[in-house]
């Protein structure tokens, strides 16, 4: 009998005890997630957390979509604070509001495992789970009042849905309910829907054009209910939010600086903007990132490839002191690099060994997600959806890797063409 080396050893280990391993892995996220939710306690650390706490409170407490109780916002899209604000009116304390994004991770733990049957490669479903599991920043950011966890989940699902063989017209329906909702989640998710319909047409699939006209349809129906309500209360309209303008505007102006991105708060653009009531300041930061774009066209290309290349690094430089910490900057760097490093060495086998069609999918969510998040400034916490995406990934491709290496498999199984 042939000697196993230490990768077929470990491979085959979790391939035994797959079922073990993600019910363990849900469970930590259960225990652990409990746990340290207590440990924070009540306590609300950072400026976007309050904002939406605050809307929910104001929301549960029948003062309208409103920070203050008083003035109307459109600062957020509703899903999320309409999710706090369900769970505030049943009496929830805040640590238990945190809680809900642990639980969240423990279903997006079973919603990989299904991507990974439905693709043949269960093979990877166990080290999916530890990788999702050792994802530290996964989890610290779970413990805030953050949109990133529910909006992966949300994400995982969508790609769920779409990869079934007979993607049909319930099925499109279920992506156009799914596609509003991630998109009214955060707005950043607007790019979703229009690759993953891309994704279905390809190659050749004209059934798709119908079937994804009737998602889109839906999705716009859904998001127009928002946009309705902004036009009626501001008498302008705000699609999504009247926040992308100043995060627009930070990642594009002459002083632009990924080292010192907060100093805008000193731009005299950002003085004078500040004394504008919330819609002018947006329309007000759109206007001088456009006037930016126009005037300096070749310095805001630089920026832009420069922040397309920093949206892979470990590591942000923080307004707040308290969001830093060395120890969090060195498990960031060691667990995530070695993601990053599977993927690069995925694609460079893929000349000899394609893509599968899911794969492809995952692939073009992360690499389009780069694109898209370097039009603003890139933060680690708006990638960590695609970083779940990207673990999803890794797990067909350790199943390839077994498949290779244990020939438990045949090349079918892994739908590889």
């Amino acid at each position: 009998m042939k000697k196993q080396n230490p990768l077929q050893i470990i491979l085959s280990f979790l391939d035994r005890h797959q079922n073990a391993v993600i019910h363990l892995t849900a469970l930590f996220f259960l225990v652990a997630g409990l746990g340290y939710s207590f440990y924070l306690g009540n306590e609300i650390r950072f400026p976007d957390e309050k904002q939406y706490f605050k809307i929910a409170q104001n929301l549960a407490a029948g003062n309208g979509f409103s920070i203050n109780g008083i003035d109307p916002t459109a600062i957020f899209p509703p899903v999320y604070p309409l999710f706090l604000a369900l769970f505030i009116k049943l009496g929830t304390p805040i640590f238990m509001l945190r809680y809900l994004n642990f639980i969240a991770l423990a279903l997006s733990v079973y919603i990989i495992r299904s991507i990974l049957k439905q693709e043949k490669a269960q093979a990877g479903a166990g080290l999916s789970a530890i990788f999702l599991a050792g994802y530290g920043v996964l989890f610290y950011t779970a413990g805030t009042l953050y949109t990133q966890t529910l909006y992966t989940l949300i994400l995982l699902c969508i790609v769920r849905l779409v990869i079934v063989r007979d993607f049909d017209y319930q099925k499109a329906i279920l992506l156009g309910l799914l596609s509003a909702l991630i998109i009214m989640i955060h707005p950043t998710g607007v790019f979703i829907p229009p690759l993953v319909v891309i994704w279905l047409f390809f190659p050749r699939n004209y059934h798709i054009i119908k079937k994804g006209t009737v998602a889109a349809l839906i999705a716009v129906a859904c998001i127009s209910i928002w946009s309705y309500r902004n036009h009626q209360t501001f008498d302008r309209f705000i699609p999504l939010t009247s926040h992308g303008g100043d995060t627009l505007y930070i990642g594009n102006n002459p002083n632009t600086s990924l080292s010192c991105w907060f100093n805008y708060i000193y731009d005299d653009y950002y003085i004078e903007a500040n004394k504008l009531p919330e819609i002018e300041q947006n329309h007000y930061y759109l206007q001088k990132t456009m006037e930016f774009w126009i005037d300096h066209t070749g310095d805001a290309v630089k920026l832009y490839f420069v922040k397309l290349l920093d949206y892979f690094n470990f590591r942000n430089t923080l307004f707040l002191p308290s969001e830093f910490s060395k120890l969090r900057e060195i498990i960031m760097f060691v667990t995530y690099y070695p993601l990053l490093i599977c993927l690069i060495l995925r694609l460079l086998i893929a000349v000899r060994i394609p893509l599968s069609r899911t794969e492809s999918l995952l692939v073009s969510i992360y690499l389009v997600s780069a694109l898209f998040h370097s039009l603003f400034l890139p933060r680690i916490r708006f990638r960590l959806p695609y970083d779940a995406v990207l673990i999803t990934h890794i797990g067909i491709m350790i199943s390839l890797v077994k498949q290779r290496l244990i020939n438990t498999s045949t090349p079918d199984d892994m739908n590889v063409s």
